[in-house]
Formats: structure tokens, sequence, C-alpha cells
């Protein structure tokens, strides 16, 4: 692996401004990792170096990145089309292009979004670019449903007795497979009334187990956490809801609207689904 591996294409490698060099963080993160795979101007010398070392050893990182957002576009475009004028936004990470609230206006002028993540530097870069009265950023924890989903502020824009679009993009492969874990996702499905949706994605072991656990095992060593799971794992998440066409699939294979370059389409370690509750 190499000490120093040149930036992906079209990713900026310089280290953003940093007011107050104290506040820096040490360690990496994953919503930080992902803003870098992006392109985005969020992320720090802890995060760039993590980057650099994951695309070293695995250069699908950047490309899985891309795909995720891709993919987030269409799962929104599909489920504003069914009449979902609602999203929460499960582990949102940075503000960068194509965001909820933006991709969802597109399509409807009245939707309202809210973004949960643990990460107090995605709360304070975020913030300031929202927009107010339509969407919000709140701190929160996929693990601790119940606080997310009874925060006073996600009920001054969602009504959980509507049909609201959950959006779970990035964040399923950072969590363990436990009862606790499976508990807190029955917890969220429980609480979203019919005709709402749950969209999700994983870095999965189906499709090139070799690549998978390559990449997994590097976040892991980064970030300290996570599981490697196979589709059917993934599925569970999803419980009885419906799974809609074209079921858990690579990402690039979910409801493509257009077509991607060779050179950009990542193998298919990442799969995802989107599911309607009955």
């Amino acid at each position: 692996m190499a000490d120093e591996p040149d930036a992906s294409p079209g990713i900026e490698p310089d280290v953003p401004d940093v007011p107050d060099a104290t506040n820096v963080p040490a360690v990496p993160n994953v919503a930080r990792i992902y803003d870098y795979f992006l392109g985005g101007h969020t992320h720090y010398p802890a995060d760039i170096a993590a980057a650099r070392r994951i695309t070293a050893a695995s250069p699908q990182a950047p490309l899985l990145a891309r795909a995720m957002r891709r993919w987030l576009v269409r799962v929104v475009a599909a489920m504003t089309a069914e009449g979902i004028t609602q999203f929460l936004d499960l582990g949102a990470g940075l503000p960068t292009q194509d965001n909820v609230h933006e991709v969802a206006a597109r399509h409807h002028p009245d939707t309202r979004v809210v973004y949960v993540d643990n990460d107090p530097v995605v709360l304070a870069e975020g913030r300031p670019l929202l927009d107010p009265g339509r969407s919000v950023l709140l701190m929160g924890d996929v693990q601790d449903m119940a606080a997310v989903l009874d925060h006073p502020d996600l009920h001054t824009l969602i009504d959980l007795t509507a049909p609201l679009g959950v959006i779970v993009s990035g964040v399923v492969h950072f969590l363990p497979e436990t009862p606790a874990t499976a508990a807190q996702f029955a917890a969220l499905r429980e609480r979203l009334a019919p005709g709402s949706a749950l969209a999700l994605n994983s870095l999965v072991s189906d499709g090139d187990p070799t690549g998978a656990t390559t990449l997994f095992r590097l976040y892991q060593g980064e970030t300290g956490r996570g599981q490697l799971r196979t589709a059917d794992q993934l599925r569970r998440f999803f419980a009885d809801f419906t799974l809609q066409r074209p079921g858990l699939v690579p990402l690039d294979d979910w409801r493509p609207d257009a077509p991607v370059p060779p050179s950009a389409l990542p193998a298919p370690l990442i799969w995802g689904g989107l599911a309607h509750k009955p």
C-alpha cells in the first residue's frame, strides 16, 4: 500500500480551512470520509488519510460512494412519485450535492425533511445549508430510534400518523449484527404509518465476497465497528414490509434512469432496496 496515494479523480485533496486547529478531529469519521469521496469540503486530515488508505487498498470505495448518491436520488424520486412528501434521513452525513430536501423539492414543492446524524461536525456544518421551515438536522443515533422519533424538533416537520419516507444509506454495515440492532429497526417499522416507505442499502458479500470482505475490513479498521452481511441478512431489516421492484439489488441496478460510464460503475458490493409498509 502506498504511503501517499493520489486522490481519486474529481476529489479535492486539499485539507479544508480550519478556524481553530485545536478542534481538528484526530479520529476519522464515516460521514467525513464519505464527504471526501463525494468531493465535498468538510473533512479533515484524519479523514483524508483514512480515505486514501481505503482507496489505495480498494479503489472501488469512491465509486461506491457516488453510486450511493445516485441511488438516493432515484429512491427519493420514487417516493415522491408515490405521494410521499415527508422524509427522514437517518445517518444523513454531511450536506453535499443532491441532498434529500433538494431532490424532493424538484418533484414536490411542499416536501419536508428531517436529517439525523450523531456527529457534532455534521450538525455544525450542515444546519446553515438547510431550508428553514422545510428541513432540519437533529443530533441522534439509529441505535436509539425512540429518542429520534420522539424528538420535539422532528414533530415540527413530520407527522408520524401520515406516510413517511425513511432513508438509511451507507449506515447498516457500520452497525453490529445483534438483537439490539434488530430491535431498533423493529421499533422504527412499528412507528411508521401504513403507506410509509423504507429505503436502505449496505455492503453485502453476495456479489463479490472477496471485494466486499476487503472493503469491510478496511472500514472496520478505520472506524472500529460494523458487520458484513449477506443480502438475506440485509433483507431482514425490511421484515414484513413489501419489497418493491426490482427487489434488493446492486445499487446501479435499482431502477437506473441514465447510463453510467463503465469506468464509473463500481463492483456489486453495496446493494439496496425500497419497501412499503402495508
